[in-house]
């Protein structure tokens, strides 16, 4: 029995060695199969930069950014197409606005549907500044006004080249304040700067030298509109300048219009500044100039900020609204004396 013992203990012990043998060679044979698999997806998975390259151009099916040379030549072609329709579609409505709807004689916008509604304001200037209204000069001083002499300089060019210009068969020949304003409409009066605002010119520094600065005030240009008096005496836009506030009438002083005359429509004779009717109406005219009344301020109290008003009057046809500034404009002047 103890013989049989023994033999059974050892047939036991070898057959536990045996097991421990295979399990170890099992264990041995996965682990070199987990590195043959590693090392297998190591070499199958790409770097980024060979994949964008392969975007770029794909040799295997000769693709181009995703696309064979076929398919690019077809959606190119697409694109020229549409692109081409687009191009004729926008071409076509252009030219039927400029040649269909533009006419370039004449404002598409008239009357009262135009952006003025037959309503012309006033400009003034000079205006060195777009931002500002302010004249600020020193007496005797031509640096401290040499921008606005610039300005009213400009201005004063422009309507000299047109009066030393030739007559031709687009001037008209009657041009006194009496001309009635129908009378050949689509000529042109020439407007003699020295004639209408006398001493207000380049000669005299328009007055500014002297402590006697002269404001020229302009009427904006209406397509068609012609002026309808109240005095039928005086057949002209009138112009009167005042201050805005009592102190400010207080400082201003006299004023002095060129050109001027008395009109009577309020029931009070009055001296006021006019804009000859002989130069209405505008038709968009070759060559014309808009009639201008020069203001001069002869006795402004020094270093004294003025704030001034200038007014249509006379006018049946011209409303004065201080909200959107029709028929009116408003400026400061200020002299200072040392």
């Amino acid at each position: 029995p103890a013989t049989q013992r023994d033999m059974a203990e050892k047939s036991n012990h070898d057959a536990a060695a045996a097991a421990d043998a295979a399990n170890a060679e099992a264990s041995a044979a996965n682990a070199d199969l987990d590195v043959d698999i590693d090392a297998t997806n190591e070499e199958a998975r790409p770097c980024r930069g060979a994949a964008f390259l392969r975007f770029l151009y794909n040799r295997n099916t000769g693709q181009i950014l995703g696309r064979t040379g076929v398919s690019w030549a077809k959606i190119g072609a697409f694109y020229i197409v549409y692109y081409s329709c687009l191009a004729g579609f926008f071409v076509g409505m252009l030219s039927v606005f400029l040649y269909g709807v533009i006419v370039e004689d004449i404002p598409y916008r008239t009357g009262e549907n135009s952006l003025l509604q037959m309503n012309p304001g006033l400009g003034f200037r000079p205006q060195p500044s777009m931002d500002s209204t302010l004249i600020e000069f020193v007496q005797g001083e031509p640096a401290t006004y040499a921008g606005e002499m610039a300005n009213l300089q400009q201005m004063y060019d422009t309507y000299k080249e047109m009066e030393l210009k030739p007559d031709n068969v687009n001037v008209r020949k009657a041009c006194e304040p009496d001309s009635k304003p129908d009378r050949e409409p689509f000529k042109v009066c020439k407007f003699n700067w020295t004639r209408w605002l006398q001493d207000c010119n380049p000669s005299t520094d328009f007055g500014y030298a002297v402590g006697k600065p002269c404001v020229v005030l302009k009427m904006n240009r209406v397509y068609g509109w012609l002026p309808d008096p109240l005095d039928p005496e005086v057949p002209h836009p009138m112009v009167t300048c005042f201050g805005e506030n009592p102190a400010d009438t207080e400082n201003i002083g006299e004023l002095e219009y060129f050109p001027s005359m008395e009109t009577n429509y309020t029931g009070t004779p009055a001296r006021m500044g006019y804009f000859s009717q002989a130069y209405f109406p505008y038709l968009k005219q070759v060559g014309y100039r808009a009639p201008l009344v020069a203001v001069r301020f002869s006795n402004l109290r020094n270093n004294s900020l003025v704030m001034v008003r200038c007014e249509l009057r006379n006018l049946r046809n011209s409303r004065i609204n201080t909200v959107d500034r029709d028929g009116m404009v408003r400026f400061e002047i200020f002299k200072r004396v040392r």
